[in-house]
């Protein structure tokens, strides 16, 4: 908005989550550091948070991760409500307001509740850092999404934040939704040669901004890998071209190579080790994770180092004394899957005939890795110019501030789905024979099974576009109309009832007052080119702007 002080975007990661924010009028981007008493220096903190045994929050990030295996230790970890890497839980399923999510030890909250309270600690952790004469509503607040995420995680988000207290239900345009890779495009477009890994921009090269050069963002975090493809248009926006995603979890596949091959490497020792130095075996798997640069320059001698720090009497080593040779034989192991999946989703893309790609930009945490970073140079370098930002962690967070302060910097996007409404049509026997029949006061009959269709799958959208349906409400004392919302992987459904069909959701129109037996006319107005699906309606009688309500979490 127009009128904020300053710009929070929030990265609510499936491994790790964090902040920035930028003052309106400045140039300057600020994050916080975390996990420093940990003996981390990290941009980012750990996707977990805790509560006690009865459902108070207690921690997020490091201090949760930390608290919860200090309690382990104790076995006092039962009491305890512990939720990781929880973000995916949202993707893939039927959402509604009170669906359970499960913690480490088997027991269940509201995820309502476990995320809100989430971004309620983003919120009061930002506030507090910005300085305590800010409060939410001086900002604009930024919430990041995985491009793959349905309409109803993006509701559940918002509500979330709602709930969070970022914003209000009367104020709705301080938050903005922005799609994760989005976000990391606009920031690596505008980065000087300095901006990037060194030896990727010679000199005075720069990145060409002229229509029609294409760029990839490969975006690695820790669950998910995105592709995205983006054009420049005239006047320097974007427009997208092409989409994919790979649920691969990378980094926590990683996380999970890592611990099992200490649990091979350690044997019989291991669930002595791991009951005796939880939180140190913890530490060591972060930090695995926070200095992967230093970690693959130095390979088995900073694990070594790491190993020493975590094990101060050195008897687990001592009774695995080949342990440094088997380290250096499995690293590059750990890392095969998540490669082989990265490679063949390029690849996939690539392929696309209509693309003409000049740049590929790699973002996300697991892309610092010198070992991605250079598997991926290897494969695509001789075709493709392959960049990689300093801060290839925070290409996401920091993008984000910069669409909340223009969010129509994405010119068009391509529809994922062919999106709509079910309306009912005077019955006719050609076209309706076999179909569900609906009758009325006046004795008109209507078929209340056809598939209404507002934009097609792999269809590009205008940012503003609107896309319209003109109606007359079927009893003239109706007080309000309601459509149910679909999607389809079709271009040519027709009723609502075809196979492949899903309802998301409905659109609720409330309709003023009129006087008995006056005609209606009304025209309802979609937009799909957003981020977050937006509906409005309109009476062709009075001009009057009446009120919808979007639920795409409704049962």
């Amino acid at each position: 908005m127009s009128d904020s002080t300053v710009f929070i975007a929030v990265d609510f990661g499936t491994a790790f989550s964090g902040y920035c924010f930028k003052f309106a009028g400045s140039e300057q981007i600020c994050e916080p550091k975390w996990g420093k008493e940990y003996g981390f220096n990290t941009p980012k903190t750990p996707t977990c948070i805790l509560f006690d045994e009865n459902e108070k929050f207690l921690e997020f990030g490091y201090d949760a991760v930390m608290t919860y295996t200090r309690q382990t230790q104790k076995d006092d970890a039962k009491k305890l409500y512990l939720f990781d890497n929880f973000k995916m839980e949202l993707h893939g399923k039927e959402l509604h307001r009170d669906i359970m999510i499960t913690s480490k030890n088997g027991k269940q909250i509201k995820a309502m509740k476990v995320f809100s309270e989430s971004l309620r600690f983003m919120k009061d952790h930002a506030l507090e850092m910005i300085g305590k004469k800010y409060s939410a509503s001086d900002a604009t607040w930024i919430l990041t999404v995985p491009a793959i995420w349905s309409e109803a995680a993006k509701q559940f988000m918002r509500e979330a934040a709602t709930e969070a207290g970022l914003m209000t239900e009367a104020e709705p345009k301080r938050l903005i939704i922005a799609l994760e890779s989005e976000a990391a495009s606009v920031w690596c477009r505008q980065l000087p040669s300095e901006g990037f890994m060194e030896g990727d921009l010679r000199g005075s090269e720069k990145i060409e901004v002229v229509p029609g050069t294409q760029y990839m963002v490969v975006d690695c975090g820790g669950g998910i890998v995105n592709i995205t493809v983006h054009e420049t248009v005239k006047g320097g926006d974007l427009k997208e071209l092409f989409s994919v995603y790979e649920n691969n979890m990378n980094g926590q596949t990683v996380n999970k190579n890592i611990e099992a091959f200490l649990r091979e490497l350690l044997m019989e020792v291991f669930n002595e080790f791991n009951k005796e130095h939880a939180s140190n075996l913890q530490r060591l798997v972060y930090a695995c994770n926070a200095d992967l640069p230093r970690f693959y320059n130095t390979k088995v001698e900073y694990f070594q180092e790491l190993f020493r720090k975590v094990n101060d009497t050195g008897a687990y080593s001592k009774k695995n004394p080949d342990w440094e040779q088997k380290l250096g034989a499995k690293m590059a192991s750990f890392y095969d899957d998540s490669l082989k999946n990265i490679e063949s989703l390029i690849k996939e893309a690539l392929k696309n005939p209509n693309l003409n790609i000049s740049y590929i930009f790699l973002v996300g945490g697991f892309a610092l890795s010198p070992y991605v970073n250079s598997f991926i140079r290897e494969r695509f370098r001789r075709r493709y110019k392959v960049l990689c930002p300093a801060d290839a962690q925070m290409a996401v967070l920091r993008g984000a501030v910069t669409f909340g302060m223009r969010q129509n910097v994405v010119e068009s996007r391509i529809s994922r789905y062919s999106y709509g409404i079910r309306i009912a049509e005077e019955f006719d026997q050609a076209k309706h024979r076999g179909k569900h029949k609906y009758g009325t006061k006046e004795g008109k009959v209507y078929c209340d099974v056809c598939f209404h269709c507002f934009v097609q799958k792999d269809e590009s959208v205008l940012f503003d576009e609107v896309r319209e349906f003109n109606f007359n409400p079927i009893e003239r004392d109706q007080k309000h109309v309601q459509f149910d919302l679909y999607y389809t992987e079709s271009k040519s459904a027709r009723f609502v009832d075809e196979r492949g069909m899903v309802k998301i959701g409905s659109l609720t129109i409330s309709m003023p007052v009129i006087k008995s037996g006056s005609p209606r006319r009304l025209k309802l107005q979609v937009k799909f080119g957003c981020p977050e699906m937006q509906a409005t309606v309109r009476d062709l009688n009075t001009g009057e702007i009446g009120s919808v309500k979007l639920d795409i979490m409704s049962k």
